[in-house]
């Protein structure tokens, strides 16, 4: 099989026409119609099914098989392409969500400039969801992600750091102020901040609400971190976040769920299944590791 064959193939399954498919790839339409005939030859087996009086075009049952494995097929040498490409760079391409890289990559900054590992990295900035996906279609090479649950995408390898709790962050003047913990079903009636779909509190929030018994009341989304902070503040809305988000200058109060969810703020360590890691990003993975004994409990 050529693997221009099933590029046709796999765009032809998706438009559902071969004109269509012609134009995509700048070629004139009977080249198309050979590259089908060249997989059914070879499979020896009916691929596409075309009623020419009707200008109808279906996929058969095999075809459906043939079209899920060559999609995997191509994308995995797409990956193979950018990993050969990308090895002989220095640069380590990294994923780094807002709260991770603000909160936990500090602790162990000084290691990595030690080793000559900060100047080296190309950072993609962006929530978990979004890194997850940038690092499946070969964006980012490895990534310090965060998780509602273990990582268990076959086509990831995860190594887990830590487990951080999420808590209620509200104003000084929030009626939280003064209590110590609080069940999610007691903010029924609360309005919500939220961070955006790139996110995993986004998720996060839904799950715990549901488990509640209620839809949460978002007011506002945002893909920032310090935005949803200074509105929390003034008093707009109150937020679910990492625990560990409330820093010492903020003038917010971070209080404990009493709920026993199962979901976790998990830190991992993600890189694609079977990628060969540089010898700069083994590296970066033992400083990485590190943060669990530097985190204060």
């Amino acid at each position: 099989m050529k693997l221009k064959d099933l590029r046709y193939f796999c765009y032809l399954c998706q438009v559902g026409s071969f004109t269509e498919t012609a134009k995509h790839f700048n070629v004139k339409q009977p080249t198309v119609t050979l590259a089908i005939k060249r997989l059914e030859s070879s499979l020896h087996i009916q691929l596409i099914y075309r009623d020419h009086s009707q200008n109808f075009l279906k996929v058969t049952s095999p075809g459906k098989i043939l079209y899920e494995h060559a999609t995997s097929i191509l994308n995995e040498v797409q990956l193979a392409k950018i990993e050969i490409n990308n090895f002989s760079q220095e640069k380590i391409r990294f994923g780094l969500p807002p709260i991770i890289g603000n909160l936990y990559l500090p602790l162990v900054v000084p290691e990595l400039n030690e080793k000559n590992l900060l100047q080296n990295m190309i950072v993609d900035e962006s929530g978990s969801e979004q890194l997850t996906k940038d690092l499946i279609d070969g964006k980012i090479d490895i990534g310090l992600l965060g998780s509602f649950a273990p990582i268990n995408d076959p086509r990831l390898s995860a190594t887990r750091i830590t487990s951080r709790d999420f808590a209620i962050i509200s104003s000084n003047k929030h009626w939280l102020n003064n209590y110590t913990e609080v069940s999610f079903s007691d903010l029924k009636g609360e309005q919500f901040i939220s961070l955006d779909s790139k996110f995993i509190h986004r998720k996060v929030l839904q799950h715990y609400s549901s488990r509640a018994g209620f839809t949460p009341n978002i007011i506002f989304k945002t893909q920032s971190i310090s935005i949803l902070k200074r509105m929390v503040e003034q008093n707009s809305g109150i937020a679910l976040l990492v625990g560990d988000a409330v820093a010492l200058g903020d003038k917010l109060k971070s209080t404990p769920l009493t709920d026993e969810f199962d979901d976790k703020f998990n830190i991992s360590i993600v890189t694609r299944k079977n990628y060969l890691l540089k010898n700069q990003e083994w590296e970066l993975v033992t400083q990485l590791l590190k943060i669990k004994d530097k985190l204060q409990y």
